[in-house]
């Protein structure tokens, strides 16, 4: 098996997804043409959510990449997760086996971000920060969610320009600063504090989970010798206090690029975390990504540990260079790591390191 692929963020979603020239090739009748069904609170779903929109991905009538095709998913589109299973047979390209089983057939599962359909109870007010002003920080956790724009969309970043209808999605965190009522119903005003142009959009704000001080609280904030090792052949990340482990997870480093590796090998020093942060490089030309939550940064030039909604393929090095995780992996480290940080404004940048938690990134040949 295939662990470290040289493969970035944007060649995964050419792979998976739909190029131009395949557009015109024969495919099985999409099966999830509604998009605006409502699901059972707390149902196990999944969404569609490699490949640009208009992506699609085969369903096949058994868990094997040779097996017939059911039936046509396309990105975003999303559907109950019955249960998660092996492939029929090793296939040798792809580190990962797990496919879901849903109501037409099996998905490959790195393919597909694991959802649910929460309805949360709408505030009538919003807290006041530390500078006496309304807001509060939230989480998306509906699959799939509409906005509407403040501004002229021309002038808005280019994940909401590039297409004809941008989305939030499960997991996403964003600041909300305002409310208001529409035909009866509530909507809160969202926004990014950090690292995005100054877009605004109204929410249902039944899809927006209130995030609470006491949820963001540090985790064993008495101990002061925490390490976090991240194993790049192996593809997977350990917190420690002293010798003893005390989280494990899956992630996804940076691939080998030119002979360099995109996640630099060695010890390095947390200097920055955020709630929530907007990244986009290479003049958004590799990606452009808003709502990306608990944010850990360890590296001069960018490089984090951060929840992904974009792909479920941890255990795969795939990325340009930070450490995906699952959002509550992400979380539980951001919380447990140094430096603290405070719920207001909830961002901390610190100089020379002091206080903070040290990142290996270690390989067996670097």
């Amino acid at each position: 098996m295939i662990k470290n692929q040289p493969m970035s963020r944007r060649d995964f979603l050419k792979l998976c997804g739909m190029a131009a020239g395949a557009m015109m090739l024969p495919r099985s009748k999409p099966v999830f043409a509604n998009r605006t069904q409502q699901f059972t609170e707390g149902a196990n779903l999944g969404r569609v959510c490699v490949g640009d929109i208009g992506a699609w991905h085969e369903i096949k009538t058994e868990p094997d990449m040779n097996a017939p095709v059911a039936a046509t998913a396309w990105r975003d589109d999303v559907f109950e997760i019955k249960r998660e299973v092996v492939a029929k047979a090793l296939d040798y390209n792809r580190y990962n086996q797990r496919w879901y089983e849903i109501p037409a057939g099996y998905i490959y599962a790195p393919n597909v971000q694991p959802v649910s359909y929460h309805v949360n109870q709408p505030l009538a007010s919003l807290p006041l920060d530390n500078e006496g002003q309304p807001g509060l920080w939230v989480e998306i956790t509906q699959p799939v969610v509409d906005m509407e724009l403040t501004n002229a969309k021309s002038s808005a970043s280019f994940w909401i320009k590039s297409v004809v209808s941008p989305k939030l999605y499960y997991h996403q965190v964003y600041w909300a600063s305002q409310i208001r009522q529409v035909d009866g119903k509530t909507q809160y005003l969202l926004w990014e504090k950090y690292g995005a142009l100054p877009d605004a959009y109204w929410v249902d704000a039944e899809a927006c989970r209130p995030i609470t001080a006491e949820e963001i609280t540090p985790i064993h904030p008495d101990v002061g010798d925490k390490y976090i090792r991240i194993d790049y052949d192996n593809q997977t990340l350990s917190c420690l206090e002293g010798n003893r482990e005390v989280y494990f997870c899956e992630v996804s480093t940076g691939y080998k690029r030119d002979g360099q590796y995109l996640t630099p090998p060695g010890v390095h020093t947390i200097w920055r975390k955020l709630v929530s942060v907007h990244m986009s490089a290479g003049g958004v030309s590799e990606y452009d990504s808003p709502g990306i939550g608990w944010t850990t940064l360890f590296h001069a030039d960018g490089q984090a540990i951060h929840a992904v909604y974009w792909h479920n393929n941890f255990g795969s090095a795939l990325s340009h260079g930070c450490v995906n995780a699952r959002p509550d992996d992400a979380k539980w480290i951001w919380r447990w790591c140094n430096p603290q940080v405070a719920y207001y404004p909830g961002e901390l940048t610190v100089q020379g390191g002091e206080n903070s938690t040290r990142v290996e990134v270690a390989m067996a040949n670097p």
